[in-house]
């Protein structure tokens, strides 16, 4: 049964005035009901979610024209569709602003060190890199439609039907990257926090729920992390993904994925690395379970071998070299481990 506001209620709620309501409704943005007795304004729930969402849009900078068209759209979609836009708008803005805020730090910084001309190059270099990094994350798109794969997923895994049969140690490689994540743990299982990035339908993560570990949840389908909270309706899940984590820095103990690094090509995996270090604890480590080749040599002498069906199938995708992986996390002051698991996939520990 939905609740009845009246006007002076509904903006008490909100902190603002009863004439932005009504500024709201003769634009045609708001409609609330009439008391068929007095004809009094009242805001049911809705209305107030409906309040809730200009507000926020209004903070963006979005015209009240562009508003309602937005919000026209939403009685098509259900309501946690319409919260998720809500979360990846607001995402979106705040790592834009962080590129922005630690690029401008890095200028200021190269500003004091530098002398005479240096200075401007300085700047110009890192302008160029701001443009570089944020033409890269706009530019991932999800060619593999994981909304429409997320009811099935679980049954393509089972049924592995693939010509290269990637998910026939399924549950080898979702056990390797538990029992690597856990490995000298000495602290309490609630308080260690750990990060499930690519969390698809959520069999990864629950093995650490059922054992008691604070984990949360991000993947970018939406439907996906539908499916997920279905099966798992205590898990924590977030929209995000690799190259916009929704959190701070220094949040998580522990980060883990699985099946879901090779959707990066090798620049978007460099970022994706420096998005991981940035929510990890200085002391923490990333699990990595996925089809990977241990360096280019050995990709060569694999392919060689390989139909053209499994090669193609390969080629599809952006399997992962261990090689210049370690590389990079070098470069971040972290060593790697990698465990062989068949012939493509691998678990690789970074800490």
């Amino acid at each position: 049964m939905n609740e009845r506001y009246s006007i002076n209620e509904a903006a008490e709620i909100f902190g603002i005035t009863t004439n932005k309501l009504r500024f709201y409704e003769k634009k045609g943005i708001l409609k609330p009901k009439r008391d068929t007795i007095n004809n009094y304004r009242y805001y049911t729930n809705d209305d107030l979610i409906r309040i809730q969402t200009i507000l926020m849009y209004r903070v963006l900078g979005l015209p009240l024209d562009d508003i309602k068209n937005i919000l026209d759209e939403v009685i098509k979609d259900n309501i946690i569709d319409h919260f998720y836009k809500q979360w990846e708008v607001i995402n979106d803005e705040i790592h834009r602003l962080r590129l922005m805020r630690d690029s401008i730090e890095g200028i200021m910084d190269d500003i004091y060190d530098s002398k005479g001309e240096n200075k401007l190059n300085k700047i110009m270099e890192s302008a160029k890199r701001i443009s570089q990094i944020r033409k890269i994350k706009a530019s991932w798109k999800d060619r593999w439609d994981f909304d429409d794969w997320a009811k099935t997923y679980d049954i393509s895994v089972k049924n592995d039907s693939g010509e290269l049969k990637i998910y026939e140690n399924y549950n080898d490689v979702l056990s390797t990257v538990y029992e690597e994540a856990i490995k000298g743990i000495n602290i309490e299982k609630h308080n260690v926090r750990i990060l499930d990035i690519g969390v698809g339908t959520g069999n990864l993560s629950e093995k650490f729920l059922v054992e008691g570990y604070d984990i949360v949840g991000i993947d970018q389908s939406r439907k996906m992390l539908n499916v997920a909270k279905q099966k798992f309706p205590n898990l924590k899940v977030r929209l995000g993904e690799f190259l916009n984590i929704p959190f701070d820095r220094n949040e998580f103990d522990i980060i883990v994925t699985t099946y879901a690094f090779h959707h990066l090509n090798d620049e978007e995996k460099e970022l994706a690395i420096d998005e991981m270090m940035r929510v990890l604890k200085d002391n923490g480590r990333i699990i990595i379970g996925d089809m990977m080749f241990e360096n280019s040599l050995e990709k060569s002498k694999l392919m060689k071998k390989l139909s053209k069906e499994q090669i193609d199938e390969i080629n599809d995708e952006y399997y992962s070299d261990i090689e210049k992986l370690e590389a990079v996390f070098n470069k971040q002051g972290k060593q790697l481990d990698k465990y062989k698991i068949d012939m493509l996939n691998f678990v690789i520990c970074v800490y």
